[in-house]
This record gives C-alpha cells, structure tokens and sequence, in this order.
C-alpha cells in the first residue's frame, strides 16, 4: 500500500514540477482522481436508471396504499416493492458499492496530500519523526522551538523547510545523536543518515505552498496565535469557501441524482434539512484546524465531483414518464380487479366517500360488492316474476282478512300458519284453479 501512495505522490510532484503551484496541482489532482474512478461512476448511474424507471410502479404502490398508516398496511406495501424489485431485477444495495469502493481510496489519496515529506519527498518515517521532534522540542534542549499550527500530518513542513531553507536545520543530526531527548533514543547513530535525506528532499525540489503570499502550509486557525498578520487572516478564506460550496454541491448533487419516492414526512424533510447545514458545517470545522492546502484540495474534489455528475446526467440521463405512464402502471399493479370499481382509496375519500381503510377491514369492501350484486340479483328476479302468468300483484298482509279471504277475487286461499304462529300464509296459484272450474263448467 505504502508503495502504491509512494507512486501517486511520484505523480503530485511530477505535476508541481510542471505547475510550479501546489494549489494548481491539488486541483489537477482532484479532476485526474475523478477520471479515474469514472467506471464507479458509470456503474452507479446505470443503477440509478434502472431504479429511475421502476419509479411509475412504485408511485403505483405508494397510491394503492394511500391514506394507510397502520404497521400491517405499510408492511404489505414493502412486501410488494420488494417483489417489484425482485421481479426487475433491481437490487437496491447495488448503488453502495461504488461508495464503498471510493471510500478508502479518498482516504489514502487524503493521506498523500498531508504528508507530501513520506510519500511525495520519499523521507523514511524514522526520518521524518527525528525531524518532527527536532522543530518541536525547546531551544535549551537543543532543538528549534518551533509552535505548529496543525499535527496533521507533514504538509505544513513543506511549508516550513521552503521558508527557513536547508542550513537552517543543520543541527538535526548532532540533535539526533546527542541523546539529549529521550524521544530520540531509539534513532542515536543514525543523525547523518536522516540529515542525507532531508538534503535530498531540498535538491529534488520542495512543493511550493505558496500562493500570492499566502503559506497554504499554515492551518486557518493560526490566525488566534498571530493575528498581526494579514495573510493568517486571509486563509480564514478557506473554511468560509469550504462551507459555500459543500452546502451548493450537496444541494446540486442531489438534484442531479435520482431520488427514490419517499412517503411525505416532515421530520424526514427535517432531517434532511439539519444534514445539509451539519454536513457542510462539519468540513468546515476541519478546514479551519488543517492546513488550508487540505480544506483547498476538499473544495477542489467537491466542485469536480459535482461537475463530473452534471455530465454524467447528461450523457445518462434519467428516464421521463408522462402522465399516461403512472396511470398505466397502476393499470398493471392493480391487475384484473374483480371490485366494480378501480378507484383507489384516497380517491374514494377525495371524492367525499368513504374514509380509507387499512388491511384489517380491507375484506368490508368486497362485501360491500357482495351486497349490490344481491340487491341487483333479486330486483331482476322480482322483474322477471311480474311477467309471469301468476303473478297477481304485490303481497300486502294487511288487504287479507281474518278469514283468508282474498279481497280481490273472494276466493278462498289455503292460509297457514308456521309452528311458531308468525301467520306466513302460503298462496295458491288461483288462476289455475279458475281455468279448471271454468272447463268443468263446459
């Protein structure tokens, strides 16, 4: 791993050479690591079109199951997104792999721009700890005095070493040999071995660190412990930047992107409202305890990222659905609906119908069904019975006599009566028994 670094900070130095500007080389820096990883990104933004053009049925999904808010209702609406996914093809986990992948790559590439003296200068790490030590320690046990603004790292050394130049650092190796720190114990014997490297780091050329005047090599906070000093003041820049643009990339990213549909929530909406102030705000706190080369280098990959997602929106872009395409894939989610209507429930309650119901009673609604196809069943039954020959009006208990006769004809009826005495009277089809008197009769 050490060598892999060792070559990416080869690369930083070739590009300074180039350059002649630490800041201009951090941001080819930053533009040629996007590049880079552009295969992740290809691969996250194919992912995200496929998720993109599932969207119609999960719309259709969230709308069947809307006005539902019982555990067993939103449990059923996973359940079927799930087999959504299932069924496309789609895993939703797919679009954190290039992230992870990308994850310890920011990392190591976050290692080379803060220690330019190990993997860009090429100084062994017992070196550079002799060299750390030697600026740091006091003057009356034989080191430099030295107060640094930021122990991140050795890129404000660079800074340091370019300023003071190399005579300035001569006493490193009797530093190292003397054994008057109990820190340097363990290197004693090895002075004019580290004094070798160091003067090898000064002929190859040191990382120039500044620009316009002011030393990126110094964090922004430096300003408290010198605050006479206008370029402290300017490097206060940083932080300040670092905020503007983390909180616009982030906000420009997400538009950019594909959003999966969410349920309207507002302590969603507020949670995302705190991360896109506490997110930007975490960086700059770091930009403001780092050297400002560091907080440049984050404003630089923020801006390329972003830049790099705009072309990618464009050379790929996300899939545009009409409204006849939501409504076509409700058709399909809803499938052949036995109901006598397809409105949704939101729809029924919008309309001033019934309220939504969750799955506890979603079974009442085809009982509802049930019930008109009874009642529609017996009116055609009933106008199909009044075209029958025997038919002879509607039955009214209260036009019968106590006797049974019929008012209308006066001719006798078979009345009886159940067991229970509710007086359900069975009529006889009198019609037929007239024809058959009448033929007697002849």
């Amino acid at each position: 791993m050490t060598t892999v670094l060792q070559w990416i900070g080869s690369l930083l130095k070739w590009i300074d050479g180039l350059t002649g500007s630490y800041m201009i080389t951090l941001f080819i820096f930053a533009l040629l690591v996007e590049i880079v990883m552009l295969p992740l990104a290809f691969y996250q933004q194919k992912n995200s079109i496929k998720q993109a053009r599932l969207r119609p049925k999960e719309m259709a999904i969230k709308k069947k199951y809307a006005g539902r808010t019982d555990n067993a209702s939103l449990q059923k609406m996973r359940e079927e997104t799930q087999m959504l996914y299932q069924k496309e093809g789609f895993n939703q986990f797919a679009g954190c792999l290039p992230m992870l992948l990308q994850l310890p790559i920011v990392i190591a590439l976050y290692n080379v721009v803060i220690n330019p003296l190990l993997y860009v200068m090429r100084m062994s790490s017992n070196a550079i700890s002799a060299l750390q030590c030697y600026v740091t320690t006091a003057v009356d046990k034989g080191g430099l005095g030295i107060a640094l603004t930021s122990n991140r790292g050795t890129i404000e050394y660079i800074s340091l070493l370019k300023e003071k130049g190399y005579d300035f650092f001569s006493g490193l190796a009797n530093f190292v040999d003397s054994g008057s720190v109990e820190a340097m114990s363990n290197f004693k014997g090895h002075g004019a071995e580290y004094m070798g490297e160091l003067k090898n780091a000064f002929d190859a050329g040191l990382p120039n660190l500044n620009f316009f005047g002011v030393n990126l090599g110094a964090a922004p906070s430096n300003v408290f412990q010198d605050p006479h000093t206008l370029s402290n003041w300017l490097l206060l820049l940083v932080p300040v930047i670092t905020f503007v643009v983390y909180y616009f990339s982030m906000k420009l990213t997400r538009k950019l992107s594909y959003q999966a549909p969410t349920a309207e929530n507002t302590d969603v909406g507020c949670s995302m409202k705190i991360m896109d102030f506490a997110m930007p705000a975490l960086s700059t706190y770091f930009a403001f305890i780092v050297p400002a080369a560091v907080g440049i280098y984050w404003v630089f990959r923020s801006v390329v990222g972003t830049l790099k997602q705009f072309i990618m929106l464009k050379v790929m872009p996300f899939p545009q659905f009409t409204e006849e395409d939501y409504k076509a894939a409700e058709r399909e989610i809803a499938g052949k609906s036995k109901r006598r209507t397809n409105r949704t429930p939101a729809e029924r309650a919008e309309s001033g119908g019934e309220k939504p119901r969750s799955l506890h009673h979603i079974d009442d609604e085809d009982a509802d069904d049930y019930a008109e196809a009874v009642k529609r069943s017996l009116s055609e039954s009933t106008e199909l019975s009044k075209k029958s020959p025997y038919y002879d009006g509607p039955d009214d208990d209260n036009d019968s006599d106590a006797d049974g006769a019929d008012d209308n004809d006066g001719t006798e009826s078979n009345g009886s009566t159940d067991d229970n005495g509710d007086g359900i009277i069975e009529k006889l089809p009198m019609k037929d028994d007239k024809n058959k008197g009448g033929k007697e009769k002849k």
